[in-house]
C-alpha cells in the first residue's frame, strides 16, 4: 500500500512538472525608430528554439506593438525590418514579460547589449503615407525647406515658393501637423533644413485631418532635441551664387523642463533670364512683341525660435514657443520690348527697368497641452496658436522709348500692404476600444483676418495719378469650425477605419469701393473618409481608401490687385471665386523583400469647381488674368514607388505616375472643355564610396499641362551631392548642386483666337553649395517629432 502511494505521488509530481514546463507565458513589445520615435509597423518578430527551428513569430501593428505566447523556456528572438539590419538576443521566459521599446537607428541598433550597425532608408512607405528622411537625404543638407520639399520625389517648389505634388498645387502644407503662416504664404525658405526631421506625403488623408487640400497633405516634422544636459548643433553654408547660411540650434534640459531653440540668417543671389514671344491680331494689324528678360535678386533672411517644454510628471506634457521670420526680397529686372508688324519691321523699341521690393515679417505663438489619461491607449490635446504677419509689396516700373523716339514712355509705382492675424483653437481625444480598436474624436476654431490696402499710379506730368483705378482696401475675414470623429480596428489580417468631418465656414469680403457690394458666403460640408486594409501575406498588403477634401482660394486668388510687373499685362483676383471639393478613391498595394520594396496604386479624382484663368486681350493688345471656377475636372493617375538595396551601402529610389486629365465648363460663353495627358517621375541613387563618403544623385522630371487657353512644357532636373562626417561624426561636411548641366528651365504659353504667347525662363547656371555642421555638447540625438497632427 506504501509503495502505491507513492507511485502516485511521484506520477501526480511528473504531471505537475510537465504542465509547469508546457505552461504558456506572453513576450510583447514595441519597435521604434530611435531617431523619430516612430513605430515600425509590419516589422517581422520570430522566436527560435535551442535547435534554430522556428517556433512562433508576430507582425507589429500600426502602433508598432506586438504579442506572443510561447512555452516557458529559452528562445532566441529576432527582429526584422526592411530597410534595417535584423536583431538577435536571446532571453529566458519564465513568466509574461515585456521587453518595452525595442529602438532601431541608423546608427545602432540596441538591445539588452547585442548592438549591430543600420543603414537608414531615404524613404519609407507605409500604406497611408510615404515618410522621407531628410536626414539621409544629402542633397537638403545646408538648404532651406523649399530645397527639402522640391528633393522630395513628386514634390516641386517654383521659384516663387509655390508647393505642388505630382504636378497640382491644390495641397496643404503643415509644420508638425499644424498649419503655419509660412507654409500658406509660400515662405518656406525660412525653416533651415536642419532644423527638419522628416517629411510625410499623405495623398488621401483621414477625417482627422484638416479637410483642406485637393491634393493631399504635406506635413514637416520639425526636429526637437532632448539631451540629458545639453547640446545643440552650428551650421555655416556657403555657395556660387552668393548663398550664406549661419544656423545654430541648441537645448537644456534640467529636471523636468526643456529649453530649446534655434536662429539663423541667410543672404543669397538669384539670376533668373528668360525671353517670350506673342503674336497678336489686333484691329490695327499684326502686332509680334518680343521680350528679353533679366533678373538680378537678392534675399536676405533671417529667423529666431524658442520654446519651452515642462513635465510636472511622466504623463503631462506643457510646451509654449515663439517664432519670427523675416525676408527683405529686392528685385532688379530689365526687359526689353520689341514690337514688329506682320513682316517683322520694327514699330518700336521699349526698355523698362523694373524694382521690386518686399520687407515681410511673420510671427507665431503657440501653446499646447498633452495628456496622456489613466486609462491604457488614451490620451488628450489643447492646441492654441496665433499667426501674425505683414508684409509691404512695392513696385517702380520706368520705361523708355528707343524707337521711333527717345523718350520715357511712362512711370508707375505701386504699394501693397498686406496683414493677417490667424487664431486657432482645437482639442483631440484618443481612445483605445478592446484590444484592437480606436477611437479619435476633435474640435477645431479658427478665425482669420487678412487685409490689402493697394494702390498703382502712373506718372502724368509732375504729378503722379491713379492707374486704371487700381486704389482700394480689401479686408477678407474668414471663420472655420470642425468636428470629426474616426474608429480604427485592425484584427487579424483586416484593418479598417471610418471617418467624419464637418467644417462649417463663414466668410466676408469688405471692399473699400463703394460700387462693390461685400461678399457673404457661408457652407457647411461633410467630409468622410475610409479605408480598408487586407495583409495577403508577410510581404504584401493592400488598401482601398476614399476621403472629400476642400481646396479655399488662396488670398492672392482673391485680392483684386496683383501688381504690375508688365505693361503688357496685368494679373486679377477674383473676390468671389468659390472653394472647390474633391472626391477622391485610391487603391495601393506594397510589396516588401528584403532588398525590394515596390508600392503600385491607382487613383480616381473628380473636383468640383476646379480653379482655371480667363485669359483675355483688349484692342490695344493688354493681356488680363483673371482666377475663376469651373465646373469639373476628372484626374486618373497610376504609379508606382520602388526602393531596391542594390548592394551593402548602395540604396535606389524611384517613383513614375502617369496622369489622364479631363476638364469641363463654360464661362461667359466660352467651353474651356479639355483633355491632356502627363508623366512625372523622379530616380535617385545613394550610396557609400572609398573614405566613408556618401553620395547622392537625383533626376526629375515634372509634367507639363495642357488647359484651354495655357500650357507648361515638362521641366527636367538633376542634383547631386557628397558628404563625410569627421571627429567621431561631431563635423560633417557636404558638398552639393542643383540644376547640374542646367537643365532646369520652365517653358509655357497661352493660345487665344486673338493671340498665341510662348515664353521660357531659367535659372543662370548651376548652384554651388558647401555646409559644415558641428555638433555641440556631451550627448545630442533627436527625440520624438513636436506636435501632433490634425
Amino acid at each position: 500500500m506504501r509503495f502505491y502511494f507513492i507511485l502516485l505521488v511521484l506520477t501526480i509530481s511528473s504531471s505537475l512538472s510537465a504542465s509547469a514546463l508546457l505552461a504558456k507565458v506572453d513576450l510583447s513589445g514595441r519597435i521604434i525608430d530611435v531617431d523619430f520615435n516612430e513605430p515600425l509597423e509590419f516589422a517581422t518578430v520570430s522566436a527560435f528554439d535551442s535547435e534554430e527551428l522556428l517556433v512562433t513569430g508576430a507582425i507589429t501593428d500600426s502602433t508598432g506593438k506586438f504579442s506572443i505566447r510561447l512555452p516557458k523556456g529559452q528562445y532566441k528572438i529576432q527582429f526584422e525590418f526592411i530597410g534595417y539590419t535584423s536583431i538577435d538576443t536571446t532571453i529566458q521566459l519564465n513568466t509574461d514579460y515585456n521587453l518595452g521599446d525595442i529602438k532601431m537607428s541608423s546608427s545602432a541598433l540596441e538591445l539588452e547589449g547585442a548592438t549591430v550597425t543600420a543603414e537608414r532608408s531615404r524613404m519609407t512607405l507605409k500604406l497611408d503615407k510615404q515618410i522621407f528622411d531628410v536626414g539621409a537625404d544629402i542633397i537638403s543638407q545646408g538648404g532651406t525647406a523649399d530645397e527639402v520639399l522640391d528633393n522630395v520625389p513628386m514634390i516641386n517648389v517654383s521659384e516663387d515658393g509655390i508647393v505642388s505634388l505630382r504636378g497640382n498645387t491644390s495641397v496643404k502644407v503643415l509644420i508638425n501637423g499644424k498649419p503655419s503662416a509660412l507654409a500658406d504664404n509660400n515662405a518656406l525658405q525660412g525653416i533651415p533644413a536642419a532644423n527638419i526631421a522628416k517629411v510625410e506625403i499623405i495623398t488621401n488623408p483621414s477625417a482627422r485631418y484638416e479637410a483642406s487640400g485637393n491634393a493631399g497633405i504635406i506635413n514637416i516634422i520639425l526636429k526637437d532635441n532632448d539631451v540629458q544636459n545639453w547640446g545643440g548643433q552650428v551650421s555655416a553654408s556657403v555657395g556660387i551664387p552668393t548663398d550664406s547660411k549661419l544656423n545654430g540650434s541648441f537645448s537644456r534640459t534640467k529636471n523636468n523642463w526643456t529649453f530649446f531653440g534655434n536662429g539663423g540668417l541667410q543672404y543669397a543671389d538669384y539670376c533668373i533670364v528668360g525671353n517670350a514671344r506673342r503674336i497678336s491680331l489686333l484691329p490695327s494689324g499684326t502686332e509680334i512683341l518680343v521680350e528679353d528678360y533679366d533678373q538680378d535678386r537678392n534675399d536676405k533672411v533671417g529667423n529666431a525660435f524658442i520654446g519651452m517644454d515642462f513635465r510636472p510628471n511622466e504623463k503631462t506634457t506643457l510646451s509654449a514657443s515663439y517664432s519670427f521670420y523675416h525676408r527683405t526680397n529686392d528685385d532688379l529686372s530689365s526687359v526689353e520690348y520689341t514690337y514688329s508688324d506682320d513682316a517683322e519691321n520694327l514699330q518700336r523699341d521699349w526698355f523698362q527697368t523694373y524694382d521690386y521690393l518686399e520687407p515681410e515679417n511673420y510671427h507665431q505663438i503657440e501653446a499646447s497641452f498633452v495628456r496622456e489619461l489613466p486609462k491604457e491607449g488614451s490620451s488628450f490635446f489643447i492646441l492654441f496658436q496665433n499667426d501674425f504677419w505683414k508684409d509691404d509689396e512695392q513696385e517702380l516700373t520706368i520705361v523708355k522709348e528707343r524707337f521711333p523716339t527717345i523718350s520715357e514712355a511712362f512711370q508707375l509705382r505701386t504699394r501693397d500692404i498686406e496683414s493677417s492675424n490667424d487664431y486657432l483653437l482645437q482639442g483631440d481625444y484618443e481612445q483605445k476600444l478592446g484590444e484592437n480598436g480606436k477611437l479619435e474624436i476633435g474640435l477645431r476654431g479658427e478665425m482669420r483676418i487678412i487685409s490689402s490696402d493697394y494702390l498703382a499710379e502712373e506718372k502724368l506730368s509732375e504729378d503722379f495719378m491713379v492707374y486704371r483705378g487700381l486704389e482700394n482696401q480689401v479686408d477678407y475675414f474668414e471663420r472655420i469650425a470642425a468636428a470629426y470623429v474616426q474608429y480604427a480596428l485592425r484584427k487579424n489580417k483586416w484593418g479598417i477605419q471610418l471617418g467624419l468631418r464637418s467644417e462649417y465656414t463663414n466668410i466676408k469680403v469688405e471692399d473699400t469701393q463703394v460700387e462693390t457690394k461685400d461678399i457673404k458666403k457661408s457652407y457647411n460640408w461633410l467630409f468622410p473618409s475610409t479605408a480598408i486594409s487586407y495583409k495577403f501575406s508577410d510581404k504584401i498588403d493592400a488598401s482601398l481608401g476614399y476621403s472629400k477634401r476642400i481646396q479655399r482660394p488662396y488670398f492672392y486668388q482673391l485680392n483684386p490687385f496683383g501688381g504690375v510687373d508688365n505693361p503688357n499685362e496685368l494679373q486679377f483676383g477674383n473676390p468671389d471665386l468659390d472653394p472647390s471639393y474633391s472626391d477622391l478613391i485610391e487603391l495601393k498595394a506594397i510589396y516588401k523583400a528584403d532588398k525590394l520594396t515596390v508600392s503600385p496604386y491607382v487613383n480616381g479624382q473628380y473636383i468640383h469647381g476646379f480653379y482655371n484663368s480667363q485669359v483675355l486681350q483688349d484692342s490695344t493688345g493688354l493681356v488680363t488674368n483673371f482666377p475663376i471656377n469651373l465646373e469639373q475636372e476628372r484626374i486618373l493617375e497610376a504609379g508606382i514607388i520602388i526602393t531596391y538595396q542594390l548592394v551593402k551601402g548602395w540604396q535606389l529610389t524611384g517613383e513614375a505616375v502617369a496622369s489622364d486629365f479631363k476638364q469641363k465648363g463654360f464661362y461667359e460663353g466660352v467651353d474651356f472643355g479639355n483633355t491632356f495627358r502627363n508623366f512625372n517621375g523622379e530616380f535617385g541613387v545613394r550610396g557609400k564610396l572609398p573614405l566613408d563618403i556618401r553620395m547622392q544623385v537625383t533626376l526629375i522630371s515634372i509634367g507639363g499641362w495642357q488647359y484651354l487657353q495655357s500650357y507648361r512644357r515638362p521641366l527636367y532636373g538633376i542634383n547631386a551631392g557628397l558628404t563625410r562626417k569627421f571627429l567621431s561624426d561631431r563635423l560633417q561636411v557636404s558638398f552639393k548642386v542643383r540644376n547640374l548641366f542646367r537643365l532646369s528651365k520652365v517653358r509655357e504659353g497661352a493660345t487665344l483666337p486673338t493671340f498665341t504667347n510662348t515664353s521660357e525662363r531659367k535659372w543662370n547656371g548651376e548652384r554651388f553649395g558647401l555646409t559644415a555642421a558641428w555638433d555641440i555638447g556631451a550627448d545630442v540625438r533627436l527625440r520624438r517629432a513636436r506636435g501632433s497632427i490634425r
